[in-house]
């Protein structure tokens, strides 16, 4: 079977490009991370970047500097195994077309790593000796530039190791991720580690080694353990409805049918906020408005929903917690969130008076929620009866 080229759904390629030449014309043994603004997709801009590292010289457009091979690591999973080092030189040579010849070598750069606490603990006082190897983190890093030399195969380029899903990981072990890497990188090895996570995420690590500092200085202390980080912009508004009906396929014939013609414009326009633009999200959404749109036809319950009918399925999807908050209160809620809307006119952060209700806290807590509800709640409190409806048939489908 013929393999298609995967889409650019995020249309980020351009982008892509850019940081793979950066890449190139940068030091060896550099950090990179990919940070992400909210609702920007990106995990998928980082596979993506992936997938232009590995075919470029297939697709005829190599990037000068840049090694075709990629090496694909998954810290996390490899965490339940255990020193996340060893990991690293495990992918570097599953990724390599020769894995048996390095083997031994890589048994040697393992034994250096399993040497370390990268916890900072000491096992026991005074140096660790061991005959003329006096340095352990020196013949780590020096092994494992020979590694990635021989895993080259004598071809040009710098090696790109992409580290996935470091988010997964907990703070200590995230820590642990950023720090090592450094040491390993320290020998000038001819490769770059890029890593897929959130700001907040590697702000949580850093605050987990140092404690409670300004957020300025564990800023520094991140400029420290990264050489480059790029923050993947949010997905474009206009673009976000039509992923939307890319995922929907051919399943939007029924969504039509069952909520009215007009349906996926109204549901684009309910979609359409910019936190909201994670292909993943839009995915997981999509599916759920395929089994809603079939349960409908199935039960012959169609009926034309509204835009505020549309962001409430947004909101069952993006913040079920919230849903439960308010579909539990009862009608209490609904009114909650009138006098929210009554006060929002007078408080110019959008928040109800101390006292009122509870429904302030989960606005103070998520303002992507609060943007959200400042666009959608009057449509909602105004259609409540449509919106109880439509959480009937919801729960009557599973969702």
């Amino acid at each position: 079977m013929e393999r298609t080229e995967p889409v650019d759904v995020i249309g980020l390629d351009r982008l892509g490009r850019s940081l793979l030449r950066v890449i190139a014309r940068s030091e060896a043994s550099s950090v990179v991370a990919v940070h992400g603004a909210p609702g920007s997709g990106k995990s998928e801009f980082f596979r993506r970047l992936a997938w232009l590292t590995h075919t470029a010289r297939a697709r005829n457009e190599p990037i000068p500097g840049i090694h075709g091979s990629v090496v694909w690591f998954d810290p996390w999973s490899w965490s339940k195994q255990g020193n996340l080092l060893s990991g690293i030189v495990a992918a570097v040579v599953r990724a390599s077309t020769r894995p048996p010849v390095l083997i031994e070598r890589a048994r040697e750069v393992v034994s250096h790593a399993n040497r370390l606490r990268l916890d900072g603990r000491v096992d026991a006082p005074g140096a660790a000796f061991s005959g003329a190897d006096m340095d352990p983190v020196e013949a780590l890093a020096d092994g494992f530039a020979t590694l990635v030399a021989a895993a080259k195969e004598n071809r040009a380029g710098r090696l790109l190791i992409f580290v996935d899903n470091v988010d997964r990981l907990s703070p200590e072990l995230r820590w642990q991720l950023f720090d090592g890497l450094r040491l390993i990188m320290s020998g000038g090895a001819d490769a770059t580690a890029v890593l897929c996570v959130g700001r907040e995420a590697a702000l949580a690590a850093v605050a987990w080694h140092e404690g409670d500092i300004p957020e300025g200085s564990a800023l520094r202390v991140l400029e420290e353990l990264f050489d480059l980080a790029l923050t993947v912009p949010a997905l474009d508004v206009r673009r976000i409805g039509g992923l939307l009906r890319d995922y929907l396929g051919p399943s939007e014939a029924v969504v039509r049918r069952s909520f009215g013609e007009a349906s996926l414009q109204v549901l684009g326009t309910a979609v359409a906020h910019r936190p909201l633009g994670a292909p993943r999200f839009l995915r997981h959404l999509a599916l759920r408005v395929m089994l809603l749109a079939e349960y409908a036809a199935d039960a012959r319950v169609s009926r034309e929903l509204t835009e505020a009918q549309w962001a409430w399925v947004v909101l069952s999807e993006r913040w079920p917690r919230f849903r439960r908050f308010m579909v539990t209160g009862g009608r209490l809620r609904w009114d909650e969130l009138r006098r929210w809307l009554d006060s929002s006119q007078r408080v110019p952060s959008g928040r109800l008076p101390p006292g009122v209700g509870n429904l302030d806290q989960w606005l103070d807590e998520d303002r992507l929620l609060a943007d959200y509800l400042a666009l959608h709640a009057p449509a909602l409190v105004e259609e409540a009866d449509g919106v109880f409806w439509l959480e009937n048939l919801l729960l009557a489908a599973g969702l």
